[in-house]
């Protein structure tokens, strides 16, 4: 989902580079994932796995330019090698997830780095309401309520 800049604190960009880079060391604080693997998403087991055929670097890959060639290679491939039995694979990109939804609460703590399949898992309940009831619709401005 694009990002609302508008939602944000001003210096987002900082907050958001201290806890993917110095916090979370450049990897998902949920499944451990490097920022700019390659992986494809199993659905049966609920995990992200390498390539089959995996030459992907083993120190990873620099920048998402990079990784996004590589991945184009590499689906490029398997689509033309009937022989290879194998998942299209996608870059991993690392976000930073608001634990509590709110964009306004920044708290170092209150934050999370997520890959994009872990936020999405975060988001799920959230993004189903909205999609249900609209950003204005039915709970709009009511108190969460914690068990």
């Amino acid at each position: 989902m694009p990002i609302d800049r508008k939602k944000y604190h001003p210096k987002w960009r900082l907050i958001s580079y201290l806890i993917r880079f110095i916090r979370a060391k450049n990897r998902c604080e949920d499944c451990n994932v490097r920022n700019y693997a390659v992986r494809y998403w199993d659905s049966d087991a609920k995990r992200l796995w390498p390539p089959e055929h995996d030459d992907e670097p083993e120190e990873g890959f620099k920048t998402h330019r990079q990784a996004i060639d590589w991945a184009t290679e590499y689906n490029r491939k398997i689509g033309s090698d009937y022989e290879w039995d194998t998942h299209k694979v996608s870059v991993v990109k690392l976000s930073v997830a608001h634990l509590d939804h709110d964009t306004q609460n920044n708290r170092f703590w209150n934050l999370r780095c997520k890959c994009q399949w872990c936020h999405l898992t975060h988001d799920r309940k959230d993004n189903a309401q909205k999609r249900m009831y609209g950003p204005t619709g039915r709970h709009h401005n009511q108190v969460r309520l914690e068990l």
